[in-house]
């Protein structure tokens, strides 16, 4: 666990610790995928009470609670894909009686945009991004250091 219920809530989290704990299982997930699982070995342990992934682990969290909280606001009438990828565009179009509709981002699309951070990459990026352990190894290396 990368952040515990405690250090969350110290944070402002709203979840209760049953929400939080499969919410943050998802979040380690993300992180792992994105670093290769690297945290999980001995080497990367100095980072793990590092405050860049609390605060990363965090965010996806509220991350997450956003895309459950929208998805739970549109009733279940659209996916949550649907409605996080919509953009202001043309949406219907007459031409006879010249007619057009346009698509216009909702307070709930612009809440979806999360500070400029698009993908939950960019999340992982923004926080994780020059982390480094004792050896100077970056965790977000795409490449494979020697002895991986």
């Amino acid at each position: 666990m990368y952040l515990n219920f405690e250090d969350y809530s110290d944070m402002g989290g709203t979840l209760s610790e049953a929400e939080f704990r499969d919410i943050e299982y998802d979040a380690e997930a993300t992180v792992n995928w994105f670093t290769f699982n690297r945290l999980k070995k001995s080497e990367w342990s100095s980072v793990l009470d590092s405050e860049e992934l609390k605060r990363c682990m965090y965010q996806l969290i509220r991350w997450r609670q956003m895309e459950l909280e929208l998805l739970a606001s549109s009733n279940g009438s659209a996916s949550w894909g649907a409605s996080f990828v919509k953009k202001a565009g043309i949406t219907q179009q007459s031409n006879d009686g010249v007619s057009t509709s346009y698509n216009v981002l909702s307070s709930a699309d612009l809440l979806a945009e999360f500070n400029g951070a698009k993908t939950k990459e960019d999340v992982v990026k923004r926080y994780l991004n020059g982390l480094v352990n004792e050896l100077g190894r970056n965790i977000l290396y795409r490449g494979v250091y020697p002895g991986e």
